[in-house]
């Protein structure tokens, strides 16, 4: 009888743990589909297609008042090609149009270039991280820019990863400025590209800012050098073609 007393209570101590216990896999707000549905038209690379997730997330209309409707935004990963050593993700914006219905293709053709590299700090960029695109909203307005900054925050928090490196072109950059100014411990590091020249870089936060001119130099140029800062922090000679002399810093 007493044994059997015990086991009982056993069984009921465990019950009440179970039920309170935190599960392996934390859920979060963002669901991850089965498949991703990619334009048929772009030609993507099968190799980072394997490694490719898409998800959606729904976030507040107005972070400042939650009660104001919600919005669903898509989610683009790119895995670690060696996720047993991963080290972080880098979100990478292109700076398009918003695009809040679609799947986002810019870091496949992104990760797909970095891989093509011989340096190793994409070699590095390519086996030890994620890479992330976030469909935005649109970037053309100051509340936009701001809504955009508290999207990236929650989706940030949702991946469960206390820092981020950054990657943003044109109005992305803004955003990406905007980000590092209201959470400058949550950025390891940035690189912005064409940035807005009237838009000072945010403090405490490492930055690397460089232009494209479209022509294949300035590309060749700004390749050269986003791996090493983003993986090292290398900044490049004050003389570098492609460095923002307007860098607000």
């Amino acid at each position: 009888m007493t044994a059997a007393k015990h086991l009982t209570g056993a069984c009921l101590w465990l019950m009440a743990n179970l039920a309170t216990a935190q599960p392996l896999i934390p859920p979060t707000a963002i669901d991850w589909l089965l498949d991703c549905l990619l334009p048929s038209v772009e030609r993507l690379d099968p190799a980072v297609l394997e490694r490719t997730q898409c998800g959606t997330v729904s976030v507040p209309r107005n972070h400042a008042a939650p009660r104001q409707g919600r919005l669903r935004l898509y989610v683009t990963r790119v895995g670690a090609r060696d996720p047993l050593n991963r080290e972080g993700v880098i979100i990478a914006q292109a700076g398009d149009a918003a695009k809040k219905t679609q799947v986002g293709t810019f870091v496949i053709h992104l990760t797909s270039l970095w891989g093509s590299h011989s340096h190793p700090a994409y070699r590095r960029l390519v086996d030890r991280y994620d890479v992330i695109e976030l469909s935005t909203r649109d970037l053309s307005t100051d509340n936009g820019i701001e809504q955009a900054a508290q999207d990236l925050e929650f989706v940030r928090t949702q991946l469960g990863e206390a820092q981020l490196r950054y990657l943003g072109n044109a109005d992305s950059a803004r955003l990406g400025n905007r980000y590092a100014t209201l959470f400058p411990e949550r950025v390891t590091r940035m690189v912005l590209v064409n940035a807005h020249a009237s838009e000072m870089a945010a403090p405490f936060v490492e930055q690397l800012r460089l232009k494209d001119s479209s022509t294949q130099d300035a590309s060749r140029c700004i390749n050269r050098w986003v791996g090493d800062f983003l993986i090292y922090g290398k900044q490049p000679p004050r003389a570098t073609r492609c460095l923002d002399s307007a860098e607000g810093q």
